[in-house]
Order: C-alpha cells, then structure tokens, then sequence
C-alpha cells in the first residue's frame, strides 16, 4: 500500500469513529462560519494570499457569486461548520465557462480529519454532473497538506510560478493544479 493510499484508509477511519459529517450547499446562514475559517486563514496561513481581515459584508458578493453554476458546500456535523469547498469562475471570457476554480478550506481543529477529502469528492461530483471539463486549483507550495489533497484526487501540477505571493514577511511560490475531468 503506498502513503496516500494508507493515509485515504487511515482518514476514512478515522471518519468512520466521527459522527456523521453532512455534506449539502450553503446558506446564507452559514457566512459568519465560514467567514470564522477563512479569517482563520488570513490570519495563520498562506491558504491564501489575502491580508486583510473580512466581514460579513465584505464576504456577501463573494457568497452570491454561487449557487447553481459555482457552487458553495459545506461539511457540517452535529450543527456546527467544520469546512466549505466551492468552485469559483476561473477566467470571465465565455471560452473559459466549463473550467472552474477549486477552493477547500477547513476549520482548524477539523483539519487532518478527512473532512477535506469528503469535500473534495463531493464537489467533484458536482463539477462532473454540472458539465464542467477542467477544474483549477493555486496551492502555496508551503501547503503540503492541500498538494497531498489534490494529487490524491489526480490533479496534476501545471504551472510554477515563483515568488509570487508575499504574505509572513516573505515571498512564497504558488503552483497550479489541474484536474480533467
């Protein structure tokens, strides 16, 4: 048995011994949620590159620019948010309207827990049933958690780009992933 698939065994394992995780389209209601785990990533990690804290309000155009063609799930187990995914349109030229932008982000004391791998597979699904043909994800390449992630899934690295993001006082690469699906 190789790592990853060692590691898929051992996380769903470790979900089995969890209650029940439910995966299902977000709400308006789940904002300040999600907005709690995306500010946790602006603030400890390179999850992404923003700097500035967001609000509920800051986050609504965000949020609405989802729905049926780019959908927003999140995991949530006995009431409480423990991560979203979502797709997110990759470039606006029409040309680029079956290729999305994949993004994962799970709540701290949730993450290495599997959540992100049940996630993943769901909005993939989503992805394939909705017709979409290429799916993008920019991954800090100090993320090796996510760059597991996504190669487990069959992305593919595509593009190095270097020094690109600036964020903890230094300069950080990112990379591209591609999955076809």
């Amino acid at each position: 048995m190789t790592y990853l698939e060692e590691r898929s065994f051992l996380l769903a394992a470790e979900l089995e011994n969890q209650n029940p995780v439910v995966v299902r389209d977000a709400l308006e209601a789940d904002l300040p949620e999600i907005l709690d785990i995306y500010n946790d990533a602006v603030l400890n990690s390179t999850a992404t590159f923003e700097l500035s804290l967001q609000t509920v309000q800051t986050r609504m155009e965000w949020f609405r620019g989802h729905g049926t063609d780019y959908p927003l799930l999140v995991a949530v187990s006995e009431g409480r948010l423990l991560g979203y995914c979502s797709l997110s349109k990759f470039q606006s030229n029409s040309g680029y309207r079956r290729t999305a932008e994949l993004s994962v982000y799970v709540e701290k004391t949730s993450r290495r827990t599997g959540i992100a791998t049940v996630l993943m597979k769901s909005i993939l699904e989503r992805a394939k049933n909705q017709g979409f043909h290429a799916i993008i994800s920019s991954i800090s390449m100090d993320n090796l958690p996510s760059v597991i992630l996504h190669e487990r899934f069959g992305f593919i690295k595509v593009a190095h780009l270097k020094e690109v993001g600036y964020k903890f006082s230094k300069w950080h690469d990112t990379c591209y992933f591609e999955l076809i699906l």
